[in-house]
């Protein structure tokens, strides 16, 4: 009895997803519920639970099941339930890849509610059926998207509307909803259809881009109302737009596929759709749609640039300070601040410019910023960066406040205990050398496999941070200097905020963010409340050479 109780529970996570073309499905919830009431009568604990809402199987691009690989990775936990294993791919290879991988390279255990898990007993039956039952379920949706396909193919011949959103200007009709009046299909939305008439004949002028047209389109009250808590009309929209053959009256049809080993994302199906005479009417005639294809194949010739790869140090990491300060409450856009790199060919040169403007957002007051001033504000904060006496004690006691590390960071100690006692043993000729290396080597592997690793990435950042003027110059050696530079900042800057022509902060990887004293008056104080949301603790440092630092010392991460 004594034995049961001191048995360490198995921790499980809970992966759930309903897929939006499979109406028959359960609820995320139920599936959730049968698999606690499974983990419960197995004596297990749940600790996190996964869900993808409306997520085809075909497709790995799902944050719930890539926050799964991250945790997994962390050794969070000790086995997955699945209300069925079709819930982590329909691909037949997708589904053995995956289960490969949680089991051999993360040592998962698998289950399900319904179906059969060769980690239930070990044995050559179960892992059979497993096999045989994916092969199955994947045959059953293979057929399923084929048949799937051909219905799309054929509603588009028959010349309906394939979508589940219109374009602007058209509102659907939707079979249930249809009448001998207004059948289902698309529909002339008049108001809309306006705008979007408006948006070629700007276009057609050759004095409006695609940027300033999404502008424009944003200013009318009609599509403030219709993008209400969306992202703006953007560039991208536009351009989409001024090249959609459903204005002219046509529907069309296109095959989803995928990128990557295990279909981590769609691909643009922008030159692969196949176009049919629609049963809607179009409301831009063909001279103007004709007219603005040529336009755009002007301006294409126009701006042609030889290509060249230009190699920018910081290229993804530079965020408007404006921007992020103010951005509106509610909306989700992890891209909302960020500042593109870009080269003037005229002065040859490389600048960063926010793309606030350009993907539909108010213009804020950012100018643009020469890469070569933001680069050397950065490169001079984090050579002369003093790494405060007790920084690896924070960083260690950090780690340790963290909920998720607690499990691994008290079996660390245990193993610690073991090590000294078999230490011990050895001094005093108990065991024999060979027991005593293998068991030594044996308990160091789990240690390493236990330490948390933020715990490693955090030292790595400070030890850089430390010789970073060392390492910086060591990359002149290298074959592609600019290159190897650029792998050094990502190791240890995540972000850098610029506020005109200055960086005020650099948000640093482990938790620790810089946020510099330039002087002005009018710098926003928002900023480093935005880091510190992040769960950033503060270094505060002088960005003036010559002046004394205000604080060096920072708190522990929250």
């Amino acid at each position: 009895m004594s034995d049961n109780k001191n048995q360490k529970r198995m921790r499980y996570a809970v992966y759930t997803r309903y897929s939006s073309d499979m109406q028959n499905e359960i609820s995320l919830e139920a599936q959730e519920d049968r698999c606690r009431k499974d983990i419960a009568e197995r004596g297990g604990a749940v600790v996190a639970v996964y869900s993808d809402g409306a997520k085809n199987g075909w497709s790995l691009d799902r944050e719930g099941f890539n926050q799964l690989r991250a945790d997994a990775e962390r050794g969070r936990f000790d086995a997955v339930y699945f209300w069925k294993f079709d819930r982590l791919a329909r691909n037949h290879d997708h589904a053995v890849m995956i289960k490969m991988l949680l089991r051999h390279e993360y040592n998962l255990k698998l289950f399900c509610v319904e179906g059969f898990s060769e980690d239930d007993d070990d044995s050559p039956y179960t892992a059979m059926m497993e096999q045989m039952l994916a092969v199955f379920s994947a045959f059953y949706s293979k057929n399923l998207s084929s048949e799937t396909k051909r219905g799309k193919y054929q509603r588009a011949v028959n010349g309906e509307f394939n979508g589940s959103n219109p374009p602007l200007g058209y509102d659907l009709v939707k079979i249930i909803e249809g009448t001998p009046e207004r059948p289902a299909g698309l529909h002339i939305n008049p108001a809309q259809a306006e705008i979007v008439i408006r948006a070629f004949e700007r276009y057609l002028t050759k004095d409006f881009s695609d940027s300033e047209i999404a502008q424009w389109m944003n200013e009318q009250p009609l599509i403030r109302e219709l993008r209400a808590g969306q992202k703006p009309v953007g560039k991208e929209m536009v351009r989409d737009m001024l090249q959609n053959r459903h204005y002219l009256g046509y529907v069309s049809y296109s095959e989803t596929e995928y990128s990557g080993t295990l279909g981590q994302g769609k691909k643009s199906s922008r030159h692969r759709k196949i176009w049919f005479e629609g049963k809607h009417e179009g409301f831009i005639s063909e001279q103007l749609f004709e007219a603005c294809q040529q336009v755009r194949a002007g301006f294409a010739r126009k701006f042609k640039t030889e290509s060249v790869m230009r190699t920018y140090v910081l290229h993804d990491r530079v965020y408007c300070a404006h921007c992020v300060s103010n951005m509106p409450s509610g909306l989700v856009d992890e891209n909302y601040g960020k500042m593109r790199p870009y080269w003037d060919h005229r002065r040859e040169y490389g600048y960063y410019r926010c793309l606030c403007k350009e993907r539909g957002y108010r213009p804020c007051p950012q100018h643009s910023v020469q890469e070569i001033l933001v680069n050397e504000q950065v490169i001079d904060v984090l050579t002369h960066l003093e790494i405060p006496d007790n920084f690896r004690e924070r960083v260690e006691a950090a780690v340790r406040d963290r909920v998720e590390n607690e499990v691994a960071l008290k079996r660390m100690e245990e193993i610690r205990e073991i090590i000294e006692r078999i230490d011990l043993r050895w001094d005093h000729g108990f065991i024999s050398q060979e027991e005593y290396v293998e068991k030594r080597e044996q308990l160091q592997r789990e240690v390493e496999a236990l330490r948390p690793i933020d715990y490693d990435e955090m030292n790595e950042a400070a030890d850089l941070i430390q010789y970073f003027g060392n390492y910086w110059d060591g990359c002149e050696e290298m074959d592609n200097p600019a290159e190897a530079r650029q792998q050094l900042l990502q190791k240890i800057v995540d972000q850098v905020f610029v506020y005109n022509d200055q960086v005020i902060a650099v948000a640093l990887h482990g938790n620790f963010s810089v946020v510099l004293d330039t002087g002005e008056d009018d710098m926003p104080e928002e900023i480093a409340t935005v880091l510190k949301e992040n769960g950033c603790a503060i270094i505060f440092n002088d960005a003036q050479p010559g002046r004394e630092r205000r604080d060096s010392n920072p708190r522990s991460p929250a």
